[in-house]
C-alpha cells in the first residue's frame, strides 16, 4: 500500500470507529493507492464497482497493464503524475476518459495526492476518482442537440425567427436576412413593425393575440413585407408559440417564406387565363359581330343620352345649390365683417367666438361652393375654356393633391405677393402645378424633412404678367441634361418612376395658353421652374388680383339688385353695404317700370340671368332698343342652369357676369 512497509504500530480500534481502509471502502469516491513504482497497493470497493477489476486483480499492476486510461489522455495523465512524484505539485485534479474491465469508457475527474513522510520521502500516490460518466453524456447530448438545432436553424431554407410577445426579434437565421436585404443583427434593430407593409399589421396582430389567450395554438396567413431597397414581397408567414414550464408564453416562433415567385406566377397565370379568354371571346364576337356592333351602337346611344341626363342634372342641382348658397356666403360674409367692427363688448358673449364660428361656417360653405363649380364644369363640358385664373388658389389646390408627396420630404415655404389673375384654364393649370410639385418631392430623399424645403412663389412680373415658381433643394439636373428637360420621353428618373411625358405636357399646356415655362438647376443644390403667364387684364376689364382685400367702394353708387329669390337680393344688398344705396326689384317687370318707364338712373344693375315670366335676357333687348346707353351697368348674375337660349345669348352679346355664389372681392370691384 506505500512505499515501504510502515512500523506504526496498530492500537486497539476504539468501538465506533473508522480505519482508513474502513473510510476507503465507504467513499462515494474510487479511492485508489499507488505505491513509489507506480503499482496498485490499494484498490477500494468502490474502484471495483466503477471499473469492473476486483482488488486481487488489480493489486500490484500498473495502469498500464491494466490498459486503464485511454489512449489520448496517457500523456496527460503521465505529465501530471510525474510533477506531483518530482514535488513541483503538492497535489492535482485532472478530468480523463478510463476504460473499464469490459472496455466500456468511464468518464471521471480524478484527484492527485503526493502522500510523503516527515523527510519528504514519498509514501504513496493517493488518487481518487469521481464518476461524470452520466454527466459527460448529458452533456454530450445537449451539445449535440444544441448542434442539431443551430444546423436546423441557420440552415433551414426558409426564414426563422424567435419573437417576443411584445414584437422584438430575439434572433433570426441568415436565410431571413438574405429574404429582407439585412443581416441577422439589423433585424433583431429594426423588428418585424418596421418591415410589414401598412396595410398588412391588422389580421397579423389579430391573430397573434388569439394564441396568447390559447384560443389557436398556430396560425399562417400571407402578407407583404417591404425589403431593404423599398421592394414589396409576399411571403407566408407561419407562427406558433413557445410557452415556460409554468405556462407562460415564453416567445413566438416565426416561420417565413418568400412567395413572391410564386404570387407572379400566379398572376401571370391569371393574366394567361385572362388572354384565353379575352381570345375565346373574340373568337365567338367574330361569330356574332353583326349583332354586337348593333348592340354596342345602341349602347353608345344609351350612354350618350345618360351622360346628358348627368349633365343636366348636375346644372339643376347647381343652380339649385348656388342660389341659397349665395346668401349663405353672402350673409356670413357682412356677419364677420360687421362684428369685425363691432367694438363695444357685450357682457356673457364672446364676440371672437362667434367671429370664429362664422369664419369656419363660411370655409364649409365655400367648400360646398368649389363642389358645385366643379358639378357645373362636368354639365358645361368646356375643360379648355379660357378666363381670369386666380393662380393662387389654384396652386393651393395643387398642394393639397401634393401634400402626402411632400410632407415626408422637405417643409412647404409659401412666398405670395399680389398679382393680377392670369389668362388660362384652372384645371390645366392646376395639372402643371400638380407636376412640378411632385417632381420637386421626387427630387428630395425621405428622413430629412428639416434639411430640405419645397417653395412655392406668386408674384407680379414686368408687364404686368403673373410669376409661379416652384423650388426645391433636391439633387437637382445635371448641365448636360438641361436642354432636353421639356422632351418628351426623357428622364433623369430611376426606370419604373416616371414616364418622361410630365415636364414636356406642362411645356405645352404653358406654352398653349400663350406661357413660358423656363428652368435652373445645380448638382445637389436644387432646382426651380419659372412659368410665365399673361395677365387676364389683357382680355377683361375690372379683374381683381389674387390677393385683393374684400375692401367697400368708398364712392357712394346707386344701385339696383334684380332677383326673383328675396334671399339672394338681400344677401347681394348687405355685401354691397354701405355708402352705396341699394334698391331692390322682385322681377324684370319691376325693373323696366324703374328703368324704361320712370326713367330713373342706377350706376349698376345686377340682373338674374334666369327668373320666370320676364328673363334677364328680355329685359336686356328691351334696355337695348329704349336707353342703350344704360347696357355696361348690367351685371349679370347666373347660378349656372343655362337653356340653350342663354347659351347662345352669352356667347353672342359681351356682358359682365358674375357667378353665384358671389365672391365678395368681385362683387365690390364691379362698384
Amino acid at each position: 500500500m506505500s512505499a515501504r512497509p510502515l512500523t506504526v504500530p496498530t492500537p486497539d480500534r476504539p468501538h465506533g470507529t473508522f480505519s482508513a481502509s474502513d473510510l476507503a471502502d465507504n467513499s462515494p469516491l474510487a479511492i485508489i493507492e499507488w505505491d513509489a513504482h507506480r503499482r496498485v497497493s490499494l484498490w477500494s470497493q468502490r474502484a471495483a464497482e466503477l471499473f469492473g477489476w476486483a482488488q486481487e486483480e488489480s493489486r500490484g499492476k500498473t495502469a498500464r497493464e491494466l490498459a486503464f486510461l485511454h489512449e489520448e489522455d496517457q500523456a496527460r495523465v503521465t505529465d501530471l503524475v510525474d510533477r506531483l512524484l518530482a514535488g513541483e505539485l503538492p497535489w492535482g485534479v485532472l478530468q480523463c476518459r478510463t476504460y473499464r474491465k469490459d472496455r466500456s469508457l468511464a468518464h471521471c475527474v480524478w484527484y492527485f495526492t503526493a502522500v510523503r513522510d516527515t523527510s519528504g520521502e514519498l509514501l504513496c500516490l493517493l488518487t481518487q476518482a469521481l464518476d461524470v460518466t452520466e454527466r459527460e453524456l448529458a452533456l454530450t447530448r445537449l451539445e449535440e442537440s444544441e448542434r442539431r438545432f443551430k444546423s436546423t436553424f441557420e440552415q433551414a431554407a426558409v426564414g426563422i425567427a424567435h419573437v417576443s410577445v411584445s414584437g422584438q426579434v430575439l434572433r433570426a437565421n441568415s436565410k431571413l436576412g438574405e429574404i429582407f436585404g439585412y443581416t441577422p443583427q439589423e433585424l433583431i434593430i429594426h423588428g418585424f413593425s418596421d418591415l410589414t407593409h401598412p396595410e398588412d399589421f391588422g389580421p397579423d396582430l389579430e391573430l397573434a393575440l388569439k394564441v396568447l389567450q390559447g384560443v389557436i395554438s398556430t396560425y399562417s396567413l400571407e402578407k407583404r413585407y417591404l425589403t431593404r431597397s423599398g421592394e414589396v414581397i409576399w411571403c407566408n408567414l407561419t407562427v406558433s408559440l413557445v410557452r415556460k414550464l409554468d405556462g407562460a408564453p415564453d416567445y413566438f416562433i416565426s416561420v417565413i417564406e418568400d412567395i413572391s415567385r410564386r404570387r407572379r406566377a400566379e398572376l401571370e397565370r391569371d393574366a394567361l387565363l385572362a388572354r384565353e379568354q379575352q381570345a375565346r371571346t373574340e373568337a365567338e364576337e367574330l361569330v356574332k359581330r353583326r349583332s354586337a356592333e348593333l348592340e354596342a351602337a345602341r349602347s353608345a346611344l344609351v350612354q350618350a343620352e345618360r351622360l346628358a341626363t348627368a349633365g343636366q342634372l348636375a346644372a339643376g342641382v347647381g343652380h339649385e345649390i348656388n342660389n341659397p348658397l349665395s346668401y349663405v356666403l353672402a350673409n356670413q360674409t357682412f356677419a364677420i365683417e360687421e362684428l369685425a367692427r363691432l367694438k363695444i363688448p357685450t357682457p356673457g358673449v364672446d364676440l371672437e367666438e362667434v367671429q370664429k364660428a362664422l369664419v369656419q361656417a363660411q370655409l364649409g360653405a365655400e367648400r360646398i361652393r368649389d363642389i358645385v363649380r366643379d358639378l357645373r364644369t362636368f354639365a358645361r363640358g368646356d375643360p379648355d375654356t379660357m378666363g381670369p385664373v386666380d393662380v393662387q388658389a389654384t396652386l393651393e389646390f395643387s398642394l393639397s393633391m401634393a401634400a402626402p408627396q411632400l410632407r415626408q420630404r422637405a417643409r412647404l415655404v409659401r412666398k405670395y405677393e399680389a398679382a393680377p389673375f392670369a389668362q388660362g384654364n384652372e384645371s390645366r393649370l392646376g395639372q402643371v402645378f400638380l407636376n412640378l410639385l411632385v417632381n420637386a418631392a421626387q427630387a428630395i430623399p425621405e428622413g430629412a424633412v428639416g434639411n430640405n424645403t419645397v417653395t412655392v412663389a406668386v408674384r407680379e412680373g414686368e408687364q404686368g404678367r403673373v410669376i409661379v415658381e416652384v423650388s426645391d433643394t433636391g439633387s437637382g439636373i445635371a448641365a448636360e441634361h438641361l436642354p432636353r428637360i421639356f422632351e418628351p420621353f426623357f428622364t433623369t428618373k430611376p426606370v419604373g418612376v416616371g414616364t418622361g411625358l410630365g415636364l414636356s405636357v406642362c411645356h405645352g399646356i404653358v406654352t398653349g395658353l400663350g406661357g413660358t415655362i423656363e428652368v435652373e438647376s445645380q448638382l445637389g443644390r436644387g432646382t426651380t421652374f419659372r412659368i410665365s403667364l399673361r395677365s387676364a387684364a389683357q382680355f377683361y376689364e375690372d379683374v381683381p388680383k389674387s390677393n385683393a382685400p374684400l375692401l367697400r367702394a368708398l364712392t357712394p353708387r346707386r344701385v339696383l339688385v334684380i332677383d326673383d329669390d328675396p334671399e339672394v337680393r338681400l344677401a347681394l344688398a348687405r355685401i354691397i353695404g354701405a355708402p352705396h344705396r341699394v334698391e331692390l326689384a322682385e322681377t324684370a317687370r319691376d325693373a323696366q317700370q324703374r328703368l324704361l318707364i320712370k326713367k330713373e338712373d342706377y350706376d349698376i344693375i345686377f340682373c338674374d340671368l334666369m327668373m320666370p315670366d320676364l328673363t334677364g335676357m328680355d329685359l336686356h333687348e328691351s334696355i337695348a332698343m329704349q336707353r342703350p346707353e344704360i347696357l355696361s351697368r348690367i351685371v349679370f348674375m347666373s347660378a349656372g342652369a343655362f337653356t340653350p337660349r342663354a347659351v347662345s345669348f352669352l356667347e353672342r352679346v359681351v356682358v359682365r357676369r358674375i357667378d353665384k355664389p358671389f365672391d365678395p372681392a368681385k362683387v365690390r370691384a364691379l362698384l
